[in-house]
């Protein structure tokens, strides 16, 4: 059976905390250092709440204050509620796992960025437990289920993600690229991209029309070959099947290492960015921080 609560007694919060603090204490200006405030916006609380209860909570005849009959056995019910609410918040950090991070993002981030670098974060957040899947829903940031929730993603956007936070990590740049192997066998320079497949992948983002109208270059007539996530289109350029469209700086490690090579050194801006985005009640928890500091650190 639900009981309702009875709202026309029930004072606001300021009242009560203020009537606890100066009952504790046996002062005005004790309880306003304690909240603070001032000293007679303690006074206002307590009359305003003796006023809604229509009883003596302090006796103030000695010059300074002290708690009537009523106002000791108030406090004590008052203070009882305080302690059960601490007691209600430190069971729900307990039980939300505050010592576990969720990070969401695309698969090639994950894969090839986060998960080869992870160590670094591990060293900044000794004692957390990390977890990293492939989803960047921003849904899954307010799940009913605390399994299924994220603390973070990182994906693409223009900044506006609304009802949530989102910081800007780094803008990301298109540029063609192929492996090694295919790369010798091709001609240079822009003639290069109509001797192969290019690759692509499915959705309604066009990175080919981006670099194409960027560049100014037109692309030229090719096979094309379609997957259906950037890590598979990336392996297969990898592999030599097509030339693909590296986005910056995600794939600079592959260049680094010379997985794949540029076509042609004409980045074009993506006309995207990427963010972290969280809920508004994880934005300030130290372990989003953290990731956010060594994020902006490994795209540097």
């Amino acid at each position: 059976m639900t009981t309702r609560r009875r709202t026309n007694t029930l004072p606001p919060l300021t009242w009560l905390r203020a009537f606890e603090a100066a009952g504790r204490s046996s002062s005005f200006r004790a309880a306003a250092d304690e909240l603070h405030v001032t000293p007679s916006t303690i006074s206002h609380h307590v009359r305003d709440l003796e006023a809604r209860l229509a009883v003596p909570l302090f006796d103030r005849s000695g010059g300074g204050v002290r708690l009537t009959a009523e106002g000791e056995a108030y406090l004590a019910r008052v203070s009882a509620g305080f302690e059960a609410l601490a007691e209600a918040a430190d069971a729900l950090v307990a039980g939300h796992a505050a010592h576990t991070l969720r990070i969401g993002a695309f698969p090639f981030l994950a894969s090839e960025v986060l998960i080869p670098n992870l160590e670094e974060l591990r060293a900044r957040l000794p004692g957390v437990t990390l977890s990293v899947v492939s989803d960047t829903s921003v849904a899954a940031l307010t799940r009913a289920d605390p399994a299924d929730r994220l603390d973070a993603i990182v994906r693409y956007g223009d900044g506006r993600f609304p009802g949530y936070r989102a910081r800007k990590l780094t803008d990301v740049a298109l540029v063609p690229i192929a492996s090694p192997g295919l790369l010798t066998t091709l001609d240079s320079g822009s003639a290069a991209m109509a001797a192969a497949p290019r690759i692509t992948v499915a959705g309604p983002y066009d990175g080919w029309a981006v670099w194409s109208e960027g560049s100014g270059i037109t692309l030229p007539d090719a096979d094309l070959l379609v997957f259906d996530s950037y890590l598979a289109a990336m392996r297969a350029t990898e592999q030599g099947l097509g030339i693909g469209l590296g986005i910056l700086p995600f794939i600079r490690s592959w260049l680094d290492e010379r997985r794949v090579v540029p076509v042609l050194e004409q980045p074009v801006p993506a006309g995207q960015s990427s963010y972290l985005v969280t809920a508004h009640h994880a934005g300030d928890r130290r372990e989003v921080m953290v990731l956010e500091e060594w994020l902006l650190a490994r795209f540097a």
